[in-house]
């Protein structure tokens, strides 16, 4: 497993370290800090003969979780996440999805940094309301069995015994720090209400962080 990770710079020529190297996959949990929640649907309802509609509630500073999957020698790049996402299969709320994104290019050893930022630009675009991206990066050779592990999940989407979706307890940051789990990486210490946003800050304490930047399309990779 490597020491560092390492990039090249967006015109893809002289390597330079931003922690982005070697062939080990990368497993990259992230958290969008400014998402807003939505805690409470639209409603339209009669009083008196009148009709009344009451707007839909999103909550603020809770964010919202996702993890990006990368194999280090071949660059194909998966992401999926977990939330309340419509399934006319199943009433029961929680389901996994996984979204399309492009996948990172590597040349000698390296992840350009020019495709790192398409897939973040994609991801924050597709799943995160244009809005920063904070997470770690994880490195270990896990590509095939976390995205069985995370397909396998999926198939459970129509499961009557699946797990149903819970604000504090069963999440879209704990289905990232379930996988991590699963794959021995360590996650940080799991408290019985897990904030997205609170999380990934402790989570970046102990790990190398990743901070993107939707607005200026600017990546920051630190220890």
């Amino acid at each position: 497993m490597t020491d560092t990770v390492s990039s090249t710079p967006v015109a893809d020529t002289t390597p330079y370290e931003i922690f982005l190297s070697g062939n080990d996959d990368f497993l990259i949990p992230v958290v969008f800090p400014d998402y807003l929640i939505s805690v409470a649907d639209e409603q339209s309802f009669e009083l008196w003969g009148v009709k009344i509609k009451t707007p839909a509630v999103k909550a603020p500073y809770l964010g919202h979780a996702g993890v990006i999957l990368i194999n280090g020698e071949t660059g194909v790049t998966r992401y999926y996440e977990y939330g309340r996402y419509k399934n006319p299969k199943s009433d029961i709320p929680g389901n996994v999805r996984k979204v399309g994104v492009s996948n990172v290019t590597i040349k000698s050893g390296l992840i350009t940094e020019s495709s790192l930022l398409k897939v973040l630009k994609e991801v924050s675009l597709r799943s995160g309301q244009e809005g920063r991206i904070s997470g770690v990066v994880l490195r270990g050779k896990f590509f095939s069995e976390a995205d069985s592990w995370l397909r396998g999940k999926m198939d459970l989407n129509n499961s009557p015994d699946k797990i149903p979706y819970d604000l504090d307890s069963h999440n879209c940051m704990t289905f990232v720090i379930d996988l991590a789990d699963a794959m021995g990486l360590d996650p940080a210490w799991k408290p019985p209400v897990v904030v997205p946003s609170a999380y990934i800050e402790q989570f970046q304490l102990s790990e190398i962080d990743l901070d993107y930047n939707y607005k200026t399309n600017k990546l920051t990779v630190s220890e």
